[in-house]
């Protein structure tokens, strides 16, 4: 036996009419394709780390918060290449065989005034009933955090149950006066209110002359990653004027008293 075989057509049809449901923002008839054990995988982290819903309840859930909680309001999917194939063999990190469905396609994605396009991959696994039990997403989430001005998936979604906030407090130096530096701070808030992920920054000073913390919360690392290779992040050391090394210490939230 072959260890892969190309899959009926139908499999394909019937990933395509799912999708077509999600982008005319139509959950309910959705969610009749989906089995009760399904598992819906997010394109947010590696095989051990992205956002796992397991569970038709779960699943539900996610879509009948999405449009609220991610500001997606309109969606169009076109350009669909399917490839459905019997799997004959067990696949490492996914740990099952039998008929999938690797599906690209372009997604225009509506942001009120803006629109995102990004080109996806999403593959489906199929139980022996022809449910989909399994859905595994791949694209590039750029385009999307820049149109929506907000890390959906981490802010809304991971934070509320794996709780990945971070503080990262960065100590500084500076040859400006308190006036001056928060005069800088303010003329920069806007640039910074608009950094996906980042939930609040403060500034305090310390008993030395000269010296300041910058307190940053992040919804979660990749997000302060994100910003630590931006241009933005680049120009903190001449904006401030700083004088040596910012001295910079990221700790894990134990505790949250309020979303």
């Amino acid at each position: 036996m072959a260890k892969f075989e190309i899959a009926p057509s139908s499999y394909e049809e019937t990933a395509e009419q799912y999708l077509q449901h999600l982008a005319h923002q139509e959950f309910e008839e959705s969610f009749a394709f989906l089995a009760d054990n399904v598992e819906f995988k997010l394109p947010d982290g590696d095989t051990d780390t992205r956002t796992v819903y397991k569970g038709l309840h779960e699943v539900k859930k996610f879509w009948n918060n999405y449009v609220e909680q991610s500001g997606n309001d309109q969606a169009e999917f076109t350009d669909f290449v399917h490839i459905p194939v019997q799997v004959n063999q067990y696949i490492e990190h996914v740990n099952t065989q039998g008929v999938f469905d690797i599906c690209y396609f372009s997604a225009a994605l509506r942001y009120g005034a803006e629109v995102a396009k990004v080109r996806m991959h999403w593959a489906f696994h199929f139980n022996s009933s022809k449910k989909i039990d399994g859905i595994f997403t791949y694209y590039d989430r750029t385009p999307i955090i820049k149109a929506a001005k907000k890390n959906f998936l981490a802010s809304n979604l991971k934070l509320k149950t794996n709780n990945d906030m971070l503080i990262q407090t960065v100590k500084i130096k500076s040859n400006l006066s308190e006036e001056v530096l928060m005069k800088t701070a303010h003329e920069r808030a806007e640039k910074f209110r608009q950094i996906p992920g980042l939930i609040q920054k403060y500034y305090t000073k310390t008993s030395q002359p000269g010296e300041y913390i910058g307190v940053y919360v992040w919804d979660s690392e990749e997000s302060m990653q994100t910003f630590r290779t931006s241009d933005l992040a680049k120009t903190i050391p001449q904006a401030y004027q700083l004088i040596e090394t910012p001295k910079i210490e990221i700790t894990d939230v134990l505790f949250q008293l309020r979303d």
